[in-house]
Parts: C-alpha cells; sequence; structure tokens
C-alpha cells in the first residue's frame, strides 16, 4: 500500500508537468516517502561502483532504514552538505583525457532520489527527438528515427559541443528548474550538489560551472539543460517547413505524357514494333531522371536528432539555408545557454557523402532497382524510392576495434593469439572473445552492410581465439579446430558438478535482429514495484540478521562487487558460501556481523543459516 501511495505521488507530478502546471513539494515528497529510498538504493546498488570510494570511506556498504532515517533529518532540518567528488581522469577515444568524480555512498543516494523526482518531472516534456540517457530510449531509438523520418535529405548538419558537461552554466540550470519546479529547496538542493566541488590530488577546487560526471544526475540535468535546445529547434521546424510535397519536374510530365499517347496507339492499332522501341526509349529516358522537381523552393524540410550533447540536422533546401540553420544553432547555444560549438567536429555534409553519428554512417542513396506494381489493373513499372537514408558501418571504427583487441595484423589479414588470456580456462577464453564480438556485431545490428563489413574482423578475431586456444595447450591450431568443430559450429563442451554443459563460438548468423516497435510518443513508468524492490524491502525489513539469526540489532546490507570475485578464493569462509548459495551480491547483516566482517574477524560459528 505505501508504494502504491507513492506511485500515485508520482503520477500526479507528472501530470501536473504534462499539463504545464508548476511542481510542487518534490523536497516533502524526498523525506516524507521513505519507499522512495529503498527504490534509489536498488536502482544503484548493482553499480560496479557502489562500494568505489569517494573522498571518504562512506560507500553504499552498510546500507539501512537507520542510515536512510540520519539522511532524511538532516535534509528536512537542513543541514544536509554534499561532499566534494574525488576527481580521477579516463582516457578517451580522442587520447584525450575526461573527468571522472567518484561520490560518497549518501550523495550516490540524495543524488539517485533527485533523479527518480527529476525524471517524473520532465519526461513528459521532453522532446521525442532526444534520445540520450532518458528511459526506453537509446542510440538505436535515435538511428531508427533518422531512418524513418530523413528521407530525402540534401544536407547533414553535424554539431558538437565543447566540453558540454564541464561548462554548463549554474545559473542557467537553476533558471531552467525555476521555470518548472517551485520548490525552493529542492533546487536549493540541487544548488549545493553542482556547487560541491571536487578534490583532485587532495586539493579542493571550486566548482563554478559544470556537473559531475559519474553522479547519478547528470544525465537528467544535462537533458533538462539543452531541452532548450530541442525546443528551439522545433520552433525553426516549424518556421521553415514549407509545402506538402515536391512539384512534378515538368520534364518528366511531358514524357509521361508521350507514353500515355503512345500506350493508346498501341491498344487502339495493336502491337506496332515501331510504337512498342519508341515507348521502351522513353521509359529508360524518364527512369533515369527524378519525378520530382529537386530544386523545388515550394517544398523545404528541417529535420532534428540529439544524443545528449552530440545532435545532427538534416535539410531539404540550398546550402545557403542549411548554413544559415547551422549558424542560428550556433548562436542560440552561445547567446542563451552560453556554450560553444566545437569548430573540428561540426559542418555540413552533403546527403550522399554522408556523415558520422553514434558511431554509424549515415548517408541518403538513391538506387536504381525497378519493382512492379498493379494499379487500376495495369501492372507497371516503377523505380524504388530515392534518397532513404542508408545506415553503414564504418571501415575505421572496425579496424580500430580490431586493434584494441589485438586480433591480428589487419593489412595483412594475420591473426594473432593473446597471450595475457592463456590463464584463463577455455570457457573464460571463448566467452571473452563473444562478448566483444557479439557486443559490436549487436550494436551495428541497425547496419545494411554490419555483415560485409565484420566479415574479414570475424575471420581474425576467430583464428586469434583458436591460436590462443593452441597456446595454451601447446598444440597446433588444426588440433583446436578439430576438437570444437561440431556440425556447422564450433563448441566447447565441459561438465560442471556433473551436469555437461558447452559454450558456442559466436558467429555473425548468432546477431541478434533489431525489432522497430518502439513509440517516440510513449511515456515510461519509471518507479515500479518490482519483485527487486519486494524483496529488497522484505529482506531489510526483517527481525533477523541473515547470518546469525540476531533479532535485537539493526539491520545493515553488506556490498561485494562480483560474485565470481568469491568463487575464486581457494578457502571459503562462511559468509561468502551464504553470500555464493543465494546468489546475491548483498548480504543482510547485523551490525555486529558486519563490523566483524570488515574487521577479517567474522566467525564462521555465529552462523545459522
Amino acid at each position: 500500500m505505501q508504494f502504491a501511495r507513492l506511485n500515485r505521488k508520482l503520477e500526479g507530478i507528472s501530470d501536473a508537468s504534462r499539463k504545464s502546471k508548476p511542481v510542487k513539494d518534490l523536497l516533502k515528497t524526498m523525506v516524507n516517502c521513505k519507499e522512495l529510498w529503498i527504490e534509489a538504493y536498488a536502482n544503484i546498488y548493482s553499480n560496479k561502483g557502489a562500494i568505489t570510494k569517494g573522498v571518504n570511506e562512506n560507500t553504499l556498504d552498510g546500507f539501512s532504514w537507520k542510515r536512510v532515517d540520519k539522511i532524511i533529518e538532516k535534509l528536512r532540518n537542513k543541514k544536509y552538505r554534499f561532499a566534494p567528488a574525488k576527481r580521477l581522469y579516463i582516457p578517451k577515444p580522442n587520447g584525450k583525457k575526461r573527468p571522472l568524480g567518484i561520490l560518497t555512498g549518501d550523495d550516490k543516494l540524495v543524488m539517485e532520489v533527485a533523479r527518480i523526482l527529476l525524471e517524473r518531472v520532465y519526461e513528459p516534456i521532453f522532446s521525442a527527438r532526444s534520445h540520450g540517457f532518458r528511459p526506453h530510449r537509446s542510440c538505436h531509438t535515435a538511428l531508427e528515427h533518422i531512418q524513418k523520418y530523413w528521407t530525402g535529405v540534401k544536407w547533414f548538419l553535424e554539431f558538437d559541443i565543447r566540453e558540454f558537461f564541464s561548462s554548463m552554466d549554474h545559473e542557467i540550470m537553476i533558471q531552467l528548474l525555476g521555470n518548472r519546479i517551485e520548490d525552493r529547496r529542492f533546487i536549493g538542493l540541487i544548488r549545493c550538489m553542482l556547487k560541491a566541488g571536487y578534490l583532485e590530488d587532495w586539493s579542493y577546487h571550486s566548482t563554478y560551472s559544470g556537473t559531475p560526471q559519474g553522479a547519478g544526475a547528470s544525465p537528467i540535468l544535462s537533458n533538462i539543460y539543452l531541452h532548450s535546445l530541442d525546443a528551439f529547434m522545433e520552433d525553426l521546424i516549424g518556421q521553415f517547413n514549407k509545402g506538402k510535397r515536391r512539384r512534378y519536374s515538368l520534364e518528366y510530365k511531358r514524357l509521361s505524357e508521350k507514353k500515355r499517347n503512345i500506350r493508346r496507339k498501341i491498344d487502339q492499332n495493336g502491337k506496332d514494333p515501331n510504337l512498342v522501341s519508341e515507348f521502351k526509349r522513353l521509359d529508360r529516358i524518364q527512369k533515369s531522371i527524378p519525378s520530382l522537381d529537386p530544386h523545388d523552393d515550394g517544398y523545404k524540410r528541417l529535420v532534428y536528432c540529439r544524443y545528449c550533447d552530440d545532435f545532427v540536422a538534416g535539410v531539404v533546401g540550398s546550402r545557403a539555408e542549411a548554413q544559415g540553420i547551422m549558424e542560428a544553432a550556433g548562436t542560440f547555444l552561445e547567446r542563451e545557454l552560453k556554450l560553444q560549438i566545437a569548430d573540428e567536429k561540426t559542418g555540413i555534409q552533403k546527403g550522399k557523402a554522408g556523415m558520422e553519428f553514434l558511431s554509424y554512417r549515415i548517408r541518403t542513396q538513391r538506387t536504381p532497382k525497378i519493382i512492379r506494381i498493379k494499379v487500376n489493373g495495369i501492372h507497371l513499372r516503377r523505380r524504388s524510392m530515392t534518397g532513404v537514408i542508408r545506415l553503414e558501418v564504418p571501415w575505421r571504427k572496425v579496424r580500430i576495434f580490431c586493434q584494441k583487441y589485438r586480433y591480428g595484423d589487419w593489412q595483412q589479414l594475420k591473426a594473432s593469439h593473446r597471450p595475457e588470456l592463456t590463464v584463463l580456462s577455455d570457457v573464460d577464453i571463448i566467452q571473452t572473445y563473444n562478448a566483444g564480438l557479439r557486443g559490436l556485431s549487436n550494436y551495428y545490428a541497425l547496419a545494411s552492410d554490419v555483415k560485409t563489413k565484420l566479415q574479414k574482423l570475424m575471420y581474425l578475431a576467430h583464428y586469434s581465439l583458436y591460436k590462443t586456444l593452441a597456446s595454451k595447450h601447446q598444440t597446433r591450431v588444426t588440433t583446436i579446430l578439430a576438437r570444437l568443430k561440431h556440425g556447422n559450429e564450433h563448441v566447447h563442451q565441459y561438465e560442471i558438478k556433473g551436469e555437461q554443459r558447452e559454450v558456442i563460438v559466436f558467429k555473425l548468423r548468432h546477431m541478434a535482429t533489431k525489432s522497430r516497435t518502439w513509440e517516440l510518443d510513449s511515456i515510461p513508468i519509471t518507479f515500479r514495484l518490482t519483485s527487486l524492490n519486494s524483496e529488497l524491502v522484505r529482506r531489510l525489513n526483517q527481525e533477523s540478521c541473515e547470518y546469525c539469526k540476531c533479532t535485537d540489532l539493526p539491520l545493515e546490507s553488506h556490498h561485494i562487487k562480483k560474485l565470481k570475485d568469491l568463487r575464486q578464493k581457494p578457502h571459503l569462509q562462511m559468509w561468502k558460501q551464504v553470500m555464493i548459495a543465494r546468489r546475491r551480491k548483498t548480504l543482510i547483516l547485523c551490525a555486529e556481523c558486519h563490523d566483524l566482517l570488515h574487521a577479517g574477524r567474522l566467525p564462521d560459528s555465529r552462523c545459522r543459516v
């Protein structure tokens, strides 16, 4: 019942936002709905960074209702303060480094609760052309949107914002939040999060702009910040678009009339070889020219798509008009949002030449394919649609992938083994190769040339796998191939506890087929009562420790990163055996057992499971 009441509250927030009414009492919802905190915990407790330390020892390990009560009490009394983020740098594909902020466990919880509420406020009003960091949307939905709605585009406009996450203006962000939310205390909490600063080499630095990458609320804040760009582009689309369809080409209409007259004569006088020959000649000429006027000034279109800070547009019109749209977008970003366009990644490309977006090559194509149709009982031959969007795999990305995983020499087509994997089991080696190949092929599943472009990579990867196995067993590749060959597949069979299992070497025919049934206008329900949440609530609300069955001490949640890390130990302690048996990365312990575990002194004799 408590979850049902909370769900009705969140639905009310979404309804108010959808009706353009101001949203109120968000902080009150945070401090009065403890169920919201268990939802936040359920969303982030399984993340790899859940027990990664920030500037102090505070992580998600030790989550309990008592800890939630302390956080809520600080929020209610206006005493909660965000700790500075611990800053690290991770490499980017272009050789530069991206700053990453590691937060404390309590800050992660508060941010996740704030993110859930912000998502409820803004998800109903976000643009259908925005796809980054949103529920039920992804790179594939953005690409499918382009493929479906961008037919006939003459010019591609590529944009990239320079250092977006570190350049967002805090005052503009607060103003944008204030346009929709009437809760000064909640907005003040967001301001404190933005102004918390960071520690680099244990030196404190204030933050005057941007939001920490790695923070749970950063993705939705970035979408809120760029929502005004989406609105500006939609207004520009409404002003630019003109006409319902292009007018017919005069030359095409003239040839159609001549063909019609010849067909009439054939129907009246029978088939004359000269008339038939003339008809075919006119038909060839007609099919070599466009049926509609490509330079029709009465028909113009502008299309737009955004994924986080990368956004693209397509123009059906002149290059001068495309240049004007690019300048207008750049001016809006600079004046209204105080953001700068990265010139090296921004430009205008012809539709046939294409552009690169989300690691796909996107271009328009004109196919000479002739199809047969029946109109009013008459069989006709017509060209297939021209100007359709074609999604392709860039060769550059395939070569980079091959080099990254050291499959072999791309130019010489010579595979090489990976000696660092020979310490793993055969199953782990095959699964390591499978994971990389499956991830790449499934990501490029929308490309029309995916199997053509990945064939060479698959050849190198497969022989790299076979050579790695041969190096491990000190044998020949032909022996490995003979051992794995089972019909049309290469299969490794093994046994676990008397049960026969197998792992199949991934090939292109195993690639998943992407469905195209997603809806742009669907509004996702982000808060839901799942079995995971029900289990967490039940375990945290139980009266006894899962290890010693103690009933008179408060309970806390113990975290580990991966279950397989426990299995690798030669002699497992009882608490590790309990976690493996439960197949859970968390173990609900009393405060005493939890303290003993971290001290390395939790005895097996306390176990009452």
